[in-house]
């Protein structure tokens, strides 16, 4: 019986260690620890605790006919911090498996408290010889991670660079290394279109993206997107019946990277309507007819923007330079944002809260930068110049007679990577 049951126990101990060995997961810590400092010289629309910058403020008045606006303001902090976890593990229906969660402590949309963690990524990836499959939240396609703004500023170039991270569900066909085909079905998650409700959600579609990527990032890279999305901004009409409006728009971005032995020279160019979840400027209006909205009825405000990051390769001091302009270019048909008749005690229509700088007419920005690097360890200085026009909007939405405000943003940053 001895005899018969040790060879039993050395096949069983044999088994169970090929056993431990397929099922074998990687896990791969990865991050920084981050501290931004800077300086306003203007009161500025910003998100995440004020560090991720916008663009200033216009005019506003207090009881001296003084401009409330006009002062400067500091800020140090460290909600930037970011801890991630990437995941390799055993193959799955003849694929290769990885996974991959992110989050820092930025604070999620909405959110005043500085140090609120937020999921950035939490996907899973199954990769087949020329196809791959993935599930859960992670950028969006207009956000293209091979080439993107390398600013001290962590926002990386709003509002004129798209950023948004959403749940979805990605198909990429590789029919070679420097090709790839990808399609893509979202909903959204912390980035979200100004307004009410979850207005991708309730519009019973979600966002559908189709994208192409030519290239290497070692060298030359090319990226275009095209996309369309479908919002129901309101539960309720103006008559408190169920609301059935909706509004559909269409966006696409064609954006470009040339690494050269000295320099790298980035640049895209997006177009699209309601890019709201991008933090950009825009939104939906109401449609209008000879002035008065129309109930129920929507347009999408249409934006473009065009940027430009160059930056030397010196690994030990990196100089650098943004540059970036976003237009708001109004609606196809006429419509209505806001309308406050001066002959009445209240505000007679107000949807501004479905917009984000819906009396904005254009803003630019440039922005020199110097990053330092030694080890674990990069130290950014950084110059931001940004200039708003704001204005009156006209039977389209489109913001005219404007007058530019200007804000001077010194940032400090320290970012020590794992």
């Amino acid at each position: 019986m001895k005899k018969l049951l040790l060879p039993i126990f050395i096949l069983l101990s044999l088994a169970t260690q090929a056993q431990q060995k397929e099922k074998t997961v990687s896990v791969k810590t990865y991050g920084f620890i981050g501290f931004d400092a800077f300086v306003d010289t203007r009161e500025s629309v910003a998100a995440r605790g004020g560090h991720g910058y916008l663009y200033p403020k216009s005019f506003s008045a207090d009881a001296n006919g003084s401009d409330k606006n006009d002062k400067s303001k500091f800020d140090f902090g460290a909600g930037i911090s970011r801890l991630g976890f990437a995941i390799s593990g055993p193959d799955a229906f003849g694929a290769k498996t990885t996974a991959k969660i992110e989050g820092d402590f930025a604070g999620a949309s909405g959110n005043s408290k500085d140090f609120a963690v937020r999921l950035r990524h939490a996907f899973l990836n199954l990769k087949w010889n020329k196809t791959s499959l993935l599930a859960g939240q992670t950028w969006h396609p207009l956000f293209i991670p091979e080439n993107f703004p390398a600013t001290v500023n962590f926002v990386v170039g709003l509002p004129f660079h798209p950023l948004s991270r959403n749940p979805q569900l990605r198909f990429t066909y590789s029919p070679s290394k420097d090709l790839s085909l990808i399609l893509s079905a979202l909903s959204q998650g912390d980035f979200k279109n100004s307004g009410a409700l979850e207005q991708v959600e309730y519009a019973d579609i979600p966002e559908f993206n189709f994208q192409l990527k030519y290239g290497s990032p070692k060298d030359f890279f090319l990226a275009a997107t095209v996309g369309v999305k479908q919002v129901q901004p309101l539960a309720v009409d103006d008559n408190l019946a169920i609301s059935e409006g909706k509004v559909t728009s269409a966006h696409a971005n064609l954006s470009a990277k040339l690494t050269l032995p000295a320099i790298t020279i980035k640049a895209e160019g997006v177009y699209g309507g309601n890019m709201t979840n991008q933090v950009m400027i825009g939104g939906i209006a109401r449609k209008a007819n000879n002035g008065v909205a129309i109930n129920d009825e929507f347009e999408a405000i249409r934006t473009s923007s065009v940027w430009t990051d160059i930056h030397s390769n010196n690994k030990k001091i990196q100089w650098g330079f943004f540059a970036g302009y976003t237009q708001n270019h109004g609606t196809a048909s006429e419509s209505i944002i806001y309308y406050d008749d001066p002959s009445t005690a209240e505000v007679d229509f107000d949807q501004t809260a479905y917009t984000r700088g819906w009396n904005i007419e254009y803003i630019y920005n440039f922005s020199p930068r110097v990053k330092f690097y030694s080890g674990p360890l990069t130290i950014g200085l950084e110059w931001l110049y940004t200039v708003a026009a704001y204005g009156t909007p006209d039977v389209k939405s489109r913001p005219k007679n404007s007058k530019e405000y200007a804000n001077n943003r010194l940032v400090l940053g320290f970012r020590y990577n794992f």
